[in-house]
């Protein structure tokens, strides 16, 4: 009796380790999003009044999800902007002038077929540059790059 037990023990056992050959097959995992940059504005601000006034460059990337189904969660999509070169009108007297890379992520779920616009600023000097030619990647190191140059003269 006691054989015929531990026999049907160790062939109970011994099925939960056999490979079933997708006989249950798990369904497939979604693919993750195509995310993409879009479109890339500039604006300039000035905030604050004329003797203490502070001037800004606004970037608006748009961010895009090209997946027909699935949805970049949270936190899932980093565009990082860094500053590759700044021009500045000849005779400028300008003092160190250093932009410094800034990153941003988007909080919030980005649906199938849709997009969101991220906003980086940067502070500018007194002295407006001619130029100021910027990197934009989505999700480093491999995601997407884009290159874009701010006009000083038209903003």
């Amino acid at each position: 009796m006691i054989k015929k037990l531990l026999f049907n023990f160790l062939l109970l056992v011994s099925l939960f380790f056999l490979d079933t050959g997708g006989a249950f097959p798990q369904p497939k995992g979604e693919s993750p999003p195509e995310t993409k940059l879009g479109e890339i504005r500039f604006q300039r601000r000035e905030i604050g009044s004329p003797p203490s006034q502070l001037r800004m460059l606004e970037i608006q990337i748009e961010v895009l999800n090209r997946s027909p189904k699935s949805i970049a969660p949270p936190h899932s999509i980093k565009v990082v902007v860094t500053p590759k070169e700044i021009k500045f009108p000849e005779g400028a007297s300008v003092t160190e002038f250093n932009l410094n890379p800034e990153e941003v992520s988007l909080d919030l779920a980005l649906p199938p077929a849709t997009g969101r616009v991220l906003m980086i600023g940067f502070s500018l000097l007194e002295t407006k540059p001619e130029s100021i030619t910027f990197e934009i990647q989505i999700n480093p190191p491999d995601g997407e790059k884009k290159v874009a140059t701010w006009i000083g003269s038209g903003n």
